[in-house]
């Protein structure tokens, strides 16, 4: 039975020792999986480190190819101490993580007497799942950045949008200012895809609620949630940018991209399941992409699993070769840039970024850049209500690449960072004040309202 259980999960040696010996009553674990996570979440780790907490780094193993973890973990000083080991489609993964954390953690409560604490981000399959593995077994999760809902254009917006557009009626600064307009949008969406099923379903297990913006907070009080469990702190991806900036000399993106060097060029990747398992979406992209470059736009375009398969999917890959060769002043097509101060130089030296990535529409912003989503929604609204980002819908290459070209250098998209700063001191604050005064994140509804002092039992 031993050797199995090593099979299924990987635990760093010594690990158990350490945790026996150490005095601490409450042990942090930061959940881990993919590249974003790793990223978003290293500032919490770090600040929990410095303050001598006991901080364990569980990773789920969902990302284990060497550009999309390993040198982000190192370049940040992470160490791993579970590694979970998941694989498999979507709901085998979910089963195991949900198994094999509770497990842990009930060895960790059970056998070590420590009160587990996960910090669970964003709208991942890790995140809606690492809470239920604690919430069954009645801990309760600090989600970080939460709230992470879809706002879509309703239909008839967009009808409108795409009749004008044939009629030669578009106007890119009207339609601009129109997305501003928060009357037009409507919740809802399963975009991005399972992401939206995943942030939905962390909510109600978490004790703890790191808002990035004031309107999440707005919005999580209308769906029923305590106010005060609620903090408006920012996004930690900011303080993994500030970390990120000052290794920007190290860069060797343009190493990688050389003909992208003192170009007014764009930075695009583009990942969604939605947007490369169908055909007409991807393709409506690509091409809106190709006429760019075919129109002498310096474009910088990452191959990321996702789009490198819909590439060979659909046929395109003597394509793209083609236009490398004929294009090769002014386009660049290549794998995932492997650390994230690589990420943030080019994006910094962009003059537009093009994704499909929530997280790179908040580095867009942060760093002055502006944003493309193409996408029919944003799960970063606030970046689309304050005019740093614009979206692109992927039915119309032409239009696609209309709005791109807009957006190009454009002055009046580079809006001030929305999400703050000393992000991660400020979770770790809200949460260990909140340890302090009731011992615990989770609690039954007498423990909440308080009502214990008036238990009476005698007849």
């Amino acid at each position: 039975m031993a050797g199995e259980k090593e099979m299924e999960i990987s635990i760093r040696e010594w690990f158990w020792q350490e945790i026996q010996e150490n005095e601490k009553k409450y042990a942090h674990i930061i959940m881990i999986a993919t590249k974003p996570d790793i990223i978003k979440q290293a500032p919490l780790y770090l600040e929990l480190k410095e303050r001598g907490e006991l901080v364990i780094l569980i990773h789920t193993g969902q990302h284990y190819d060497y550009n999309l973890s390993t040198w982000v973990l190192g370049e940040f000083n992470m160490i791993v101490d579970v590694n979970l080991n998941i694989h498999g489609k979507l709901h085998q993964k979910f089963s195991m993580i949900i198994e094999r954390l509770g497990n842990f953690l009930l060895e960790l409560s059970e056998d070590y007497k420590k009160i587990p604490i996960p910090y669970v981000h964003w709208d991942t399959i890790t995140a809606t799942t690492a809470d239920k593995a604690a919430f069954l077994n009645k801990f309760s999760v600090v989600h970080v950045e939460a709230w992470i809902r879809t706002l879509t254009p309703k239909a008839e917006f967009y009808h409108k949008l795409f009749s004008d557009y044939e009629a030669w009626k578009f106007n890119w600064n009207e339609y601009y200012k129109s997305l501003q307009d928060e009357s037009i949008y409507e919740l809802g969406s399963i975009e991005p895809y399972p992401e939206q099923f995943d942030t939905r379903g962390v909510e109600p297990s978490t004790w703890y609620f790191a808002a990035p913006v004031k309107m999440y907070k707005k919005t999580l009080i209308s769906e029923g949630f305590p106010s005060e469990n609620i903090e408006v702190v920012g996004n930690t991806i900011a303080d993994a940018i500030k970390i990120s900036q000052k290794k920007i000399n190290e860069s060797k993106a343009f190493g990688m991209y050389p003909n992208m060097k003192w170009k007014n060029f764009i930075f695009i990747t583009i990942h969604r399941r939605e947007n490369c398992e169908k055909k007409e979406r991807f393709l409506a992209i690509y091409h809106g992409i190709k006429k760019l470059i075919k129109d002498w736009v310096a474009v910088c375009f990452l191959g990321l699993y996702a789009s490198e398969f819909a590439i060979d999917s659909y046929g395109l890959r003597d394509d793209i070769e083609h236009l490398k060769k004929k294009y090769k002043d002014n386009f660049a097509y290549g794998p995932a840039l492997a650390h994230h101060h690589e990420v943030i130089d080019m994006i910094s030296q962009a003059w537009a970024v093009v994704t499909d990535s929530g997280s790179m529409q908040e580095e867009a912003n942060i760093v002055g850049t502006p944003c493309v989503t193409v996408r029919f929604g944003s799960d970063r609204s606030e970046t689309i209500l304050a005019g740093a980002n614009i979206i692109a819908p992927p039915v119309n290459s032409n239009l696609i690449a209309d709005i791109i070209k807009w957006a190009i250098g454009n002055k009046k998209m580079k809006k001030e960072n929305l999400y703050g700063e000393n992000v991660s001191k400020k979770i770790v604050d809200g949460v260990l004040k909140k340890l302090q005064k009731n011992g615990k994140l989770f609690q039954f509804d007498d423990e909440r309202l308080e009502l214990e002092k008036y238990f009476d039992w005698n007849i």
